[in-house]
C-alpha cells in the first residue's frame, strides 16, 4: 500500500482493545508509529497493548483507559495527549458500538451519538490545534455505510427516547441511533475538511464495510442476536477492513487528501443525505451547543 515510515510520528486511535482499531494499532507499531490507545474495556485494552508490542517490538505503546460517553475522562485523556507527546500525526477516531439497551449520557444525550460523534468531537477540537500544528497531520473518521439505512438526523427527537419508544431494549432504536451516530460522524468529517486547510489537518471518513466479523453487535439481543451467530462466519473480515484505517494513516498516495468518503482503500460516495448542507450546518450548531453550556 506504499506505506510510509511511521518511525517519530504520534498515532491516537480509539476503541482500540478490540476489532479492527486493534488490528490497526498493530500495523502502525509495525511501521514504527508512536501509539496512544484508549477503550472503555480497560483489562482488553492493556492485553492488546502487550501484544502490539509483543508481536511489533516497538514498546512505543501506551493504552490509557476512557470511556468515551463520559466527557471529563475524554477531556482528561486529550490533556494526557498534550501533556505527554506535545504532537498528534494522525488521530483514529473508531470507539462505537451497536447496544440495544437505551442508555444515556450524564449530559443526557443518546449513548451512540454520545459515543461515536459527540465524544469524538469533544476529543479532535481539543487535539486540533496540535494537530494543526504538526502539520500535515490526519484525521480519519471511522463511519459506517449505515449512515445510509435510516431517514437521517431527527433534531426533534436527538436524545431518541422516539425510536426506543419508552422500552428498556429496542435492537431497531439501536440500529436507527447508530444511523444518526454515523451519519453524524460523516457531517463533522465535510465541515471539519471545509474549514481547516489540506495542507495542515486532513480529514477523512471510512466504511469498514458491512457486517464486519468484530465485537460491534456484542450487546444484541433476541432474534438479532440469533442471526448474526448464524451469519457471522460470512462476516466480512476485520483484517481486510482495518487496511483502510493503515492506508489513510500511512500512505503518501493520500497526502493532502481530504473531505472524501473511502472503503476498502478507495474512495467512494457517501450517501446524497450527507451532502445536505442545511442539516450538515443545523448538526455542527446543535454539536458546537451542547459543549457551550
Amino acid at each position: 500500500m506504499n506505506l510510509n515510515d511511521m518511525t517519530g510520528q504520534v498515532c491516537i486511535i480509539t476503541g482500540a482493545a478490540s476489532g479492527m482499531g486493534r488490528i490497526a494499532a498493530r500495523e502502525l507499531a509495525k511501521l514504527g508509529a508512536t501509539l496512544v490507545l484508549n477503550d472503555r474495556e480497560k483489562a482488553e485494552g492493556e492485553a492488546a497493548r502487550d501484544e502490539i508490542v509483543a508481536l511489533s517490538g516497538n514498546q512505543r505503546v501506551e493504552f490509557v483507559y476512557c470511556d468515551m460517553i463520559d466527557r471529563k475522562q475524554v477531556a482528561a485523556f486529550a490533556q494526557h495527549v498534550l501533556d505527554s507527546y506535545g504532537r498528534v500525526d494522525v488521530l483514529i477516531n473508531n470507539a462505537g458500538l451497536t447496544n440495544p439497551e437505551f442508555f444515556s449520557s450524564i449530559e443526557g444525550q443518546e449513548q451512540h451519538m454520545e459515543i461515536m460523534h459527540l465524544g469524538h468531537w469533544q476529543l479532535t477540537e481539543t487535539l486540533l490545534p496540535c494537530l494543526r500544528a504538526s502539520a500535515p497531520s490526519r484525521v480519519i473518521q471511522i463511519s459506517s455505510d449505515a449512515h445510509r439505512a435510516g431517514p437521517g438526523i431527527d433534531f426533534a427527537d436527538m436524545a431518541c427516547s422516539k425510536i426506543w419508544k419508552g422500552k428498556r431494549y429496542a435492537n431497531t432504536g439501536a440500529f436507527q441511533a447508530y444511523h444518526r451516530a454515523k451519519l453524524a460522524m460523516v457531517y463533522a468529517t465535510y465541515a471539519w475538511a471545509e474549514q481547516v486547510p489540506a495542507e495542515e489537518v486532513t480529514f477523512n471518513a471510512v466504511s469498514p464495510g458491512y457486517f464486519v466479523g468484530t465485537n460491534v453487535f456484542r450487546h444484541c439481543r433476541g432474534f438479532v442476536k440469533l442471526i448474526v451467530t448464524l451469519f457471522r462466519p460470512f462476516f466480512a473480515d476485520p483484517e481486510k477492513s482495518a487496511q483502510t484505517y493503515v492506508y489513510l494513516a500511512a500512505s503518501a498516495d493520500v497526502d493532502g487528501i481530504t473531505g472524501k468518503y473511502w472503503e476498502y482503500c478507495k474512495q467512494k460516495k457517501s450517501s446524497p443525505l450527507s451532502h445536505d448542507v442545511d442539516t450538515k450546518e443545523q448538526l455542527i450548531q446543535w454539536t458546537k451547543a451542547q459543549f457551550d453550556a
